[in-house]
Order: structure tokens, then C-alpha cells, then sequence
């Protein structure tokens, strides 16, 4: 299965109370094809939290798109959780596949094997960014074709059937040639870590109009509006990412903290707000989210 990446990095602030947000564009994980260990791309999110339950810990304990939050020699990555969502966790390993940090001649993968999947320096492989590459079964490691900062993973082919190319491992977009966007993520068998890809720009979208074609639904960045997998937290729950949310709705920053609220027209129209009033989004021209 293949999804673009679910969270879209960080809450907004709301336009009246000042301030940018601290989102990009950005992330969040399926299963193996049938007759291929490549990589999976999918998508999930968190259970639903309700209004006025006691705050739980964040599952997001470091920042993937800055690398922060993390002691020298550390990874921070999405992992997959548990109860099947996303967060993010500071790893170990003998490498960085995004950095490239292995001796000269080698490059930083994932490879497999009995024990499960782990970074590890290797021999470079010969097959470039978007070109047709395989998984190798040499013993005792499972290593593909790719060249450095690349890894094997499944794409859609014209024909409607499933092919595998490289695609560059990321941690935010800055590592992606455009238009390309560090947006995917991989799902790989025997390892809870979560990497990122650079896949195609995300569908830019009317918050108002929720034209996003489904499951996808519309949410507001610091910078526009873009189409992302549609969360389940309910007005009031307590959030990280705006498509944590359910559909029709964002996290923003208010006095009560980070929680979904819905999106309403700013000043007035339809959608109006059931309680409270339109306070205008950064960036987002007519869009607002209803403040208690």
C-alpha cells in the first residue's frame, strides 16, 4: 500500500494571537507486497483522545525535520507506535542513511536479515533516483541495488501495476531535489523506525471547501493548505499536527494549548462556528478556527 505521509509539522498559531506557527509541510506508515521485502509507504494516526481527559506524555519526543532534541551520535526518527501510530524517538545505530556518515566507498542503509532491519555502512550500490532497482538476498544481509542517501521501495506504474525504484531518504525537503517534498514514509518488516522519502508535492487544497479527494482531507500549514491523511481527534482533544484532526478541523495554539478546533470562514459565513468565535489562520486567507 502507498499514502502520502500524515503529519503536517506542528500546530498553527492563530493570526490574532500573533506569531508564526512552527509548522512545514511535511510528515506520516502498510505491509510488504506480496513476493517483495521492499518497503511499503501508508499512512495512520493517533487514537482518538477526548476533551478533558488528563494530558498524556507527547509520543513526539524529537524533532525529525531539524535533527534537535536528540545527544550526538543519535538519529531522530518516526517509529511506529503500539497501538499502530505515529511518533518519534531518538535512535542509535552504526549510521545516519540521511547524513551519510559511513566511510568513504561505503553508504548508510537499511539491510536485513535474521535478527530483523538495522542501519549499517555497505558497498554503494549502482542504481540511481528513480531508476528500477532490486533487493538483493545475498547472505547474510538483504541490501538492494540503490547508490547512496537511496533505498528501494515500491511505486505505482502507469499500467496500474506495482514497480520498485530509488527514492532519496530524507529528513525534511531541504535533502529533496524539487519539486520533490520529504512527505512519505516507509514501513519496513522488523524495525519500528519510520523513514522518510522524498515522494511528489502534496495536493494544495481549499480549507473552506474540504476539496481533497477522500481519505485525504484539507489542512492548513504556515504557508498554504495541503491535502494529508485525515486524523480522528475530536474539538477540544489534545494535538500535535493538524491532520491528527478529524476532517473540517485544526490544531492551533490557544490559550488552553494545542488543540483541534474547527476551521470556520474569517470574518463570518458559512462554516460558521458553533461555539466560540473566528479567529483568522496564519497564511491561510478567509480560514479561521473557532476559539472558546
Amino acid at each position: 500500500m502507498r499514502a502520502r505521509l500524515i503529519p503536517l509539522w506542528g500546530a498553527l498559531l492563530l493570526g490574532a494571537l500573533g506569531g508564526l506557527g512552527c509548522s512545514d509541510k511535511g510528515p506520516t506508515p502498510g505491509t510488504p507486497s506480496p513476493g517483495t521485502d521492499a518497503g511499503t509507504r501508508d499512512g495512520g494516526s493517533r487514537p482518538e483522545e477526548d476533551a478533558g481527559h488528563e494530558p498524556v506524555p507527547s509520543p513526539f519526543t524529537c524533532e525529525v525535520s531539524r535533527q534537535r532534541g536528540c545527544d550526538a551520535g543519535q538519529s531522530c526518527l518516526f517509529r511506529q507506535l503500539e497501538d499502530g501510530g505515529t511518533g518519534s524517538q531518538c535512535f542509535g545505530g552504526a549510521c545516519d542513511p540521511v547524513r551519510q556518515d559511513c566511510p568513504d566507498g561505503q553508504r548508510c542503509t537499511y539491510v536485513r536479515g535474521d535478527g530483523g532491519t538495522w542501519r549499517e555502512c555497505v558497498a554503494e550500490g549502482t542504481a540511481d533516483e528513480g531508476a528500477p532497482c532490486q533487493l538483493g538476498a545475498s547472505e547474510p544481509l538483504g541490501i538492494d541495488t540503490c547508490k547512496k542517501g537511496l533505498f528501494c521501495t515500491d511505486v505505482a506504474l502507469a499500467d496500474g501495476g506495482t514497480g520498485f525504484q530509488c527514492a532519496r531518504l530524507c529528513h525534511d525537503t531541504a535533502s529533496c531535489a524539487a519539486p520533490r517534498e520529504c512527505n512519505e514514509v516507509l514501513r519496513l518488516p522488523g524495525t519500528v523506525e519510520l523513514p522518510l522519502i522524498c515522494g511528489a508535492p502534496s495536493q494544495r487544497c481549499d480549507l473552506l471547501a474540504q476539496d481533497c479527494e477522500s481519505p485525504l482531507s484539507c489542512y492548513p500549514t504556515t504557508d498554504s493548505a495541503l491535502c494529508a491523511s485525515t486524523g480522528n481527534l475530536s474539538e477540544g482533544a489534545t494535538c500535535e499536527f493538524s491532520n491528527q484532526c478529524a476532517r473540517g478541523s485544526a490544531c492551533v495554539r490557544t490559550g488552553e494549548g494545542l488543540t483541534c478546533r474547527p476551521i470556520c470562514r474569517y470574518p463570518s459565513g458559512q462554516p460558521g462556528c458553533a461555539r466560540g468565535t473566528c479567529q483568522p489562520l496564519q497564511s491561510n486567507a478567509d480560514a479561521g478556527a473557532c476559539v472558546p
